[in-house]
């Protein structure tokens, strides 16, 4: 007979409604502990987070030719400073929504959120072409596109963590690779219908293409464990008494602040050292292309040799990689430089799930992810617009390759 076990603090039997959150509990952990690390359902997950990043990560990520553009064509009366806070706007906006759309997530909201920012990305995109004046630009590039591209942002990071475990980092590279694929490719086609059908219809066109991939993004998300409310409230703000995730969080912060700068100017940088327009303008596509394979292979590393140790690392060489750029005048070098740059640059993105999910329970981690994706996006609304400032100076483009690089 099945010894009957009794609470310690009362001595009577546990109640029914204790035995049953104990039961819940139990298989809760069992869920969260086998992790599937592959899979059909786990596969088709991350091709709707590939399309995620794609159509998010991969359009903002092209701003370096919206820059080139205004700054030649559309936008001539504004500095470059000011056309740089459009993108730069941009980036902080898929950063700063993540704290609540992290909370959202855990507790078992996030589909409402994830449709309706594809929702805002496309909408906004058709009415760029109806863009007139500098702050209509603002409003439906920068903030339009930016916080759509942040309702989805720290979903797509998220759910990842939910269906691999050991693959962490591969997955999140792959994830993050599809962003780097969009910002490679977007560049391309929307500089090729610029020239070929003007800028309203190539925009209109993006608009189409972003339909089907977020559509397919929409229809392959899913999430595998249980919402839970953990306790903390909306910020989790006792997250913060762990140490290593403050200086991670620290750390983060100064770190986004100089990433984005050189992408934002490589092909304005590259015309003003002489290099051809007709070149200089793939500049954009070879750093993102180079950043995909470095997603990846910096999540293999980073399952075998330790997420925050390669982080590390490819974080240093990119410093030093944007410390030189200014210094390449020829084609070779800046090509050479922009590879470096890019295969390095990819990390944060690959490597912070997994980061965050070895400093805690993965019942938060979306509350978690959110609030160091928040952290960092203040900094990157500064880095480019600051760097703008820098290229109107006497240094030009060489003080905003030290900023940027010792950031």
């Amino acid at each position: 007979m099945d010894k009957i076990s009794y609470d310690d603090d009362t001595n009577q039997l546990p109640k029914d409604g204790d035995v049953k959150g104990e039961i819940e509990t139990v298989a809760s952990q069992d869920i969260a502990s086998d992790f599937p690390d592959g899979g059909l359902k786990a596969w088709i997950v991350l091709c709707g987070t590939f399309s995620g990043f794609f159509a998010t990560f991969g359009y903002v990520n092209s701003w370096g030719v919206f820059q080139e553009y205004y700054q030649q064509k559309v936008l001539r009366g504004s500095s470059p400073s000011e056309i740089a806070w459009i993108g730069s706007i941009q980036h902080a906006m898929i950063f700063i929504p993540a704290v609540f759309v992290g909370r959202l997530f855990d507790i078992g909201y996030f589909r409402i959120p994830y449709a309706a920012g594809g929702l805002l990305i496309v909408l906004t995109t058709f009415l760029v072409p109806q863009c007139k004046v500098y702050w209509h630009f603002l409003l439906c590039q920068g903030f339009g596109v930016g916080i759509g591209s942040g309702l989805m942002f720290c979903t797509m990071i998220t759910v990842v963590t939910h269906w691999f475990n050991k693959r962490r980092g591969f997955a999140l590279g792959v994830t993050s690779g599809g962003g780097a694929l969009g910002a490679t490719v977007f560049p391309i086609i929307i500089r090729q219908l610029i020239t070929r059908i003007g800028f309203p219809w190539a925009l209109r066109t993006v608009g189409c293409m972003l339909i089907c991939i977020l559509l397919i993004s929409n229809l392959c998300i899913a999430r595998r464990l249980p919402s839970v409310k953990a306790p903390g409230g909306l910020l989790g703000l006792h997250a913060f008494r762990n140490i290593p995730f403050s200086v991670l969080c620290v750390g983060g912060f100064f770190t986004l602040m100089g990433l984005f700068t050189m992408l934002t100017y490589i092909n304005t940088s590259a015309i003003a050292f002489g290099i051809s327009p007709n070149f200089a303008f793939y500049l954009v596509a070879i750093v993102n292309f180079s950043s995909g394979v470095g997603r990846v292979v910096s999540g293999m590393l980073g399952d075998r040799l330790g997420p925050m140790n390669i982080n590390t690392i490819m974080t240093i060489i990119t410093g030093v990689a944007t410390i030189l750029w200014p210094h390449c005048r020829t084609i070779p070098s800046i090509t050479v430089i922009s590879i470096i740059y890019g295969f390095t640059s990819g990390a944060w993105l690959a490597l912070i799930g997994p980061m965050i999910g070895q400093l805690g329970s993965i019942d938060d981690i979306g509350r978690r992810i959110g609030a160091i994706n928040t952290i960092v996006g203040l900094s990157t609304i500064c880095g480019p617009p600051i760097s703008g400032v820098f290229v109107e100076s006497k240094l030009g483009y060489m003080a905003v390759g030290y900023f940027a690089g010792k950031s």
